[in-house]
């Protein structure tokens, strides 16, 4: 075991560059194919130290509700063994039912910092498998940079990807997943995948983003269309709905334009988290 008493881990926020939704299957899932990509910028700080019993604390789902006391589980099963008590502190930052990934950001990084607190050594093929029992886009934080993933989300393949630079826009009230994935089901069908390659720079983007969860989020929040329109009219090119909402990430190549979008955005939506980001490429 580490000597070490606590280790801290940043846990990024993600945006899909393109979801792509099947029609439910009889399990109740839907297919997927997206590409995922970890953003640098504001994360949640994910602290796992030794502790007399087991606990997560987490503003707002505290506890084994928190998707960090599942990680600590499958980690368990992983390693094959009974492990320590551990006390998990998850700091937050990003925000809740946002389609930025917090959650499974944080129990990816609740898996990490664990692994290196307990020196298990379990190396990234068995963090994956410990995070696909967690949850469908916790494997992919486990990984970062960008990632093609299909099925759930949890199937992986290494993907490039044009550095940009981005802002997120998430509302004070976030969309349950589930509730965005019945309004699909009650809408038509998107088109069909069309295979386009990933674009070689970030110009490219504007045409290519696609997120076939955007009609059903628009529905359930009408509101998101102002926000879309403001990110748009800012220099966004795309402006994209981030998983299945209800943030919004606009997208540039310019990291001026995306820092003049930020101030636009706080003026535009003044209740609204607004977050500068980027992604370095992949």
């Amino acid at each position: 075991m580490s000597a070490r008493p606590a280790v801290t881990r940043a846990a990024p926020p993600k945006v899909n560059l393109r979801l792509l939704v099947g029609e439910r299957r009889e399990d109740g899932y839907h297919p997927l194919r997206t590409l995922m990509v970890a953003l640098d910028g504001p994360a949640d700080q994910v602290t796992v130290a030794r502790a007399p019993e087991r606990s997560v604390a987490c503003p707002g789902i505290a506890g084994p509700a928190n998707l960090a006391w599942a990680a600590l589980d499958a980690l368990e099963v992983e390693a094959g063994e009974p492990l320590p008590p551990l006390a998990v502190d998850i700091h937050k930052v990003l925000p809740a039912q946002a389609g930025v990934g917090g959650g499974s950001s944080d129990a990816a990084a609740t898996l990490v910092a664990a692994d290196l607190l307990l020196g298990l050594g379990l190396g990234t093929e068995h963090l994956q498998r410990a995070a696909a029992r967690v949850g469908s886009d916790v494997p992919f934080f486990i990984r970062g940079g960008a990632q093609w993933a299909t099925g759930r989300g949890e199937v992986l393949q290494p993907a490039s990807a044009p550095a940009f630079e981005c802002v997120l826009v998430a509302p004070p009230a976030g969309l349950s997943t589930a509730g965005v994935y019945a309004a699909f089901d009650a809408l038509p069908p998107p088109p069909p995948d069309d295979n386009a390659p990933v674009p070689g720079d970030a110009t490219g983007l504007g045409a290519w983003c696609r997120n076939d969860l955007w009609p059903a989020a628009r529905v359930l929040k009408p509101s998101l269309a102002t926000l879309h329109d403001a990110l748009s009219a800012a220099g966004a090119s795309p402006a994209l709905l981030c998983g299945s909402g209800s943030a919004l990430c606009g997208i540039t190549g310019d990291p001026a334009v995306a820092d003049g979008m930020a101030a636009h955005m706080r003026r535009a939506a003044p209740g609204a988290q607004v977050m500068r980001a980027r992604f370095p490429g992949a």
